[in-house]
């Protein structure tokens, strides 16, 4: 599609301003791992325990050590074709989590979409309930492998080092041979506060078989880069992920397809083509063999935005992978104006007539987690992105003023699907503003933005969506405010201490 051509073409070049930039800033070297993460499942909420019949039947293992980890969990065996006949059970027992073994040639986007879209009907929010992971392996083995990893991560028996490496992926800007791993990071600072952290850079050719070993010793992995299911463009093949020697690891990826396990949709011939990635090459299963204890990908086109955006939103909040993957999600509903996008069934022949900013959407609703979602992979280290302040206004409104402490912080302040704002730049800038309304509050009628003040003077904005979700017995409001920027991930809204000023009405 001519769309999704152009769009890659845009998001290539943001890579290589991405990377001239960082060469600006970065010291050459690498970086001293600091402690180990403090990784954790948190067990305190409930969880559900799915498998399609099929993977009952050969992950018999893997879901046994699942069933010890989570004691007095649900357990559910389903049809994937058919989640909507989960519904009525599930919106009895309210799973805060879910944990779904399924076997790779059952996986696909289509499968990937259904359930998330049956993850938000639990009541009547459009934001996902049922925090989700995704169990799977190339055998059997692997399956219980990858299960047990988790555990022993749980227990203490493994530990995730504190260091974190940033792979850029191929950058046709530079030398074809060339080849940079430098401390530090342009695209997620913030990580240095907790985290040695490091950052590859190379050419087409660069990242070769000798490289493999510059992945070594991390405890947080991010890759970026085009991507097909059994390749990262000039960077790493499934057949080379499997030679890795990593260490136990939370990895990150945000070239499209790199979740694929079996059948994928080739959007590049101007009308889907579906097509299956072979079990040995699939880079997703060659990831899950390496001590992984948790994998951030998506199933169709995306970008890298919302990876380094993940990642952020565990830096500030400490939070489950399951939570991290939920608010990726919410931010697609919010980025739609508060309603989940369509997201129809794919097949092969057909036409889609999708705008930029749908590809964005859809492919960003195509990430998943594989792993178990109550592992948080360590404490909270970094400031919130805004501190939120709420007085009683008149006839029963509400008075909200966001105001902006981190300044660290870059793709959490980007609007990743659009830029009508923005003039020349590649995205707006944003805030998403997650605020706690009254006890006894469940609605809000009307939201207004009552002003922006940056750096002393007012700047323009506008809300994209907002909706309340219901947690538990508490109400949340979450706003998605679009402001301009005035480069890639740069602007005025950036600065701490600017304030966003909201009215509520009930």
């Amino acid at each position: 599609m001519k769309k999704v051509g152009t769009l890659i073409g845009i998001l290539s070049g943001l890579a290589g301003i991405a990377v001239g930039l960082y060469a600006l800033f970065a010291d050459m070297g690498t970086a001293a791992a600091q402690a180990d993460l403090a990784a954790k499942c948190q067990l305190d909420k409930t969880v559900c325990i799915m498998a399609t019949a099929r993977a009952s039947a050969e992950y018999g293992e893997a879901i046994g050590i699942a069933e010890k980890l989570h004691s007095g969990a649900q357990k559910l065996v389903f049809d994937p074709e058919r989640f909507d006949a989960l519904l009525e059970e599930l919106v009895k027992t309210k799973p805060h989590y879910a944990l779904i073994f399924i076997l790779p040639d059952e996986l696909d986007v289509n499968i990937a979409w259904k359930w998330l879209i049956a993850s938000t009907k639990i009541d009547d929010d459009p934001f996902v309930d049922i925090r989700t992971g995704f169990m799977t392996g190339a055998t059997p083995a692997m399956a219980r492998a990858f299960m047990q990893r988790i555990v022993d991560v749980h227990e203490g028996r493994l530990k995730l080092p504190g260091k974190m490496i940033d792979q850029l992926g191929g950058n046709t800007e530079m030398a074809k041979p060339a080849f940079q791993q430098m401390a530090g990071s342009f695209m997620i600072p913030v990580y240095a506060e907790r985290f040695g952290v490091e950052t590859i850079s190379h050419g087409v050719q660069g990242f070769s078989q000798q490289r493999l070993s510059s992945l070594n010793d991390a405890g947080i992995l991010h890759f970026g880069g085009h991507g097909y299911p059994d390749r990262i463009v000039d960077t790493l093949n499934g057949v080379y992920v499997r030679k890795l020697a990593l260490s136990p690891c939370v990895v990150f990826n945000g070239a499209c397809y790199t979740g694929v396990t079996g059948r994928w949709f080739d959007v590049t011939t101007g009308k889907l083509a579906e097509k299956r990635v072979e079990p040995d090459l699939s880079f997703a299963l060659g990831m899950l063999e390496q001590p992984v204890v948790g994998y951030l990908a998506a199933l169709h086109p995306d970008h890298g935005i919302p990876v380094y955006q993940e990642m952020e939103y565990l830096a500030c909040s400490g939070a489950t992978l399951g939570d991290a993957i939920k608010h990726t999600h919410d931010g697609v509903v919010l980025g739609n104006g508060g309603i989940m996008p369509d997201l129809p069934t794919l097949g092969t022949g057909m036409q889609l007539a999708w705008t930029p900013k749908d590809i964005m959407l859809k492919g960003t609703a195509a990430r998943i987690l594989f792993g178990d979602p109550t592992l948080a992979p360590m404490p909270s280290f970094a400031r919130e992105p805004f501190a939120l302040a709420t007085t009683a206004g008149e006839n029963g409104s509400l008075k909200v003023v966001a105001t902006l402490k981190n300044p660290s912080l870059k793709a959490t302040y980007t609007n990743t699907f659009e830029n009508g704002l923005s003039g020349g730049s590649p995205f707006n800038d944003r805030a998403l503003l997650k605020i706690e309304l009254p006890k006894g509050q469940t609605t809000a009628s009307d939201v207004r933005l009552d002003r922006i003040v940056a750096g002393g003077s007012m700047l323009q904005g506008q809300i994209v969506g907002y909706a309340v979700e219901q947690d538990d017995d508490r109400n949340f409001l979450h706003v998605h405010i679009d402001v301009p920027s005035t480069a890639y991930m740069a602007g005025l809204l950036r600065q701490s201490g600017n304030t966003i000023e909201l009215s509520v009405d009930q």
